[in-house]
Parts: structure tokens; sequence; C-alpha cells
């Protein structure tokens, strides 16, 4: 009887300690990708676990359980002994994940197209409408909440783009590679006068929004368009800071 007392007891513990080991390792795991993708690491930086654990306020297995998680997305790199780093932006890196980004992201825009329904539409225009909305940042400034919120709603459109695709696996796939081309896109928005990003980049979302929506076969041409202006101006960045 006490055996059976036990084990009832025992069995609803240990499964709130798992489920909140779990919510820890969820949330260091957002907290540092954030981090990542907002540059708080150097490009080529080490990260130290002892400051990691400090940083976060986590425990060693839930920061290994992140870290794992982001150097298997490619947001980390491994090397043995000398521990993990951020890593280092070059212009082949660049070019290898918007060629893959183009042709995934796409392909799902056609299917898209093909499949959405006129709620569909309405969340692409919602969505363009409050890109339109959000400041774009200053040339050179520091990235901050401005910058943040401006990528929040630029990943917003995107995926509203290409939400009616219903390809799960698919949707997946492209944003991890969303998640990798964040931290270049930064580069740009960084380095370009701000009266130039706003007029070109506003422009092309409008009207590949318009051309998706009305479901015009241009509209892959300016999705890959758009996407290609972005990675030849960040490989001009890279190539003038090399």
């Amino acid at each position: 009887m006490t055996d059976r007392g036990c084990c009832g007891f025992n069995a609803p513990m240990t499964g709130n300690l798992q489920a909140a080991n779990r919510t820890v390792a969820e949330q260091t795991y957002d907290t540092l990708k954030g981090d990542l993708l907002a540059g708080v690491f150097a490009p080529g930086s080490a990260l130290l676990t002892r400051e990691l654990l400090a940083r976060y306020g986590c425990g060693i297995s839930p920061l290994r359980e992140a870290i794992s998680r982001l150097v298997g997305e490619g947001m980390l790199t491994a090397s043995g002994h000398r521990g993990v780093r951020v890593p280092l932006p070059s212009v082949g890196d660049l070019d290898e994940l918007y060629r893959i980004r183009t042709l995934l992201e796409c392909d799902a825009l056609k299917l898209a197209m093909e499949r959405g329904d006129d709620q569909w539409e309405a969340q692409i225009v919602a969505a363009c409408y409050r890109l339109e909305r959000a400041a774009l940042p200053q040339a050179g400034a520091a990235r901050g909440e401005t910058v943040v919120e401006w990528e929040k709603r630029h990943r917003a459109f995107h995926a509203a783009l290409i939400e009616a695709a219903a390809a799960p696996r698919l949707l997946r796939m492209i944003g991890q590679l969303v998640d990798q081309t964040e931290r270049y896109r930064a580069i740009r928005l960084t380095n370009m006068p701000n009266s130039k990003l706003a007029r070109d980049v506003s422009a092309e979302h409008r009207a590949l929004a318009d051309a998706v929506v009305a479901r015009d076969a241009r509209a892959l041409g300016l999705l890959a368009e758009h996407l290609d202006r972005t990675r030849a101006f960040v490989a001009l960045v890279l190539v003038g800071a090399a």
C-alpha cells in the first residue's frame, strides 16, 4: 500500500519536473536564438558556458539542449573542444542561403496562390499594411526595438504570402532559412540610407502583395527579385568590409 502511495505521488511530481525542465529549455532556446538574430554576439565570437548560464539564469541541461538545437539549425557552429561560436558571415554562405530560400519560397507561393481563399488574401493585405506602418531603422543605427519590430512585421508579411500552401514540412524548412537570412538582412537595414530603403522596400512589398492577391503569375518573379535585391546589397556590404 505504501508502495502504491509512493508511486501515486511520485509519478505526477516527476512529470511536473520534466515539464518544468522542458519549459526552461524552450525559453532558453527562444531567448538565445533571439539574441543571435539580434546580433547581441559578434560574428565569430565564442560563447562561454559560464557566461551563458549567468545571462539566461538556467541550468546546464536546458542550455546544452538549446545550444544543440541551434547548432543543428546552423545558428551556431560547434568545433570540438573549442566549444560553440557564432558563424562568420560570408558571401558564399549568403548566396547559398538565398538560392535555397528563393527556390522553396517561390514553390510555396505557387501552392498558396492555387489553394488560398479570401481570408488568406485579407491576411496578406493586413500584413502589408502593418509592415508599411512600421518605422524603418536609420542607417548606421544600432539594433533596437525599431529594427526588431520592423523585422517581426516583415517576417509576418512573408509568412502570410505562403501560409495557404498547406505544406507544413515545406513551411518549416522555409522558416529555418528565414532565421538564417535574418542575420544577413540586418546588414542591409543598418547600411542603406533610410529614404531609399523606405521607397524601394515599400514599393516591392506592395507590388508583391497586389500580384499575389490577383493570382498574377508574375508574383513568383517579383518574389525572387525581391529576395535577390537584399542578397545582392548585403554581398556588396560584405565585400566592402572584407
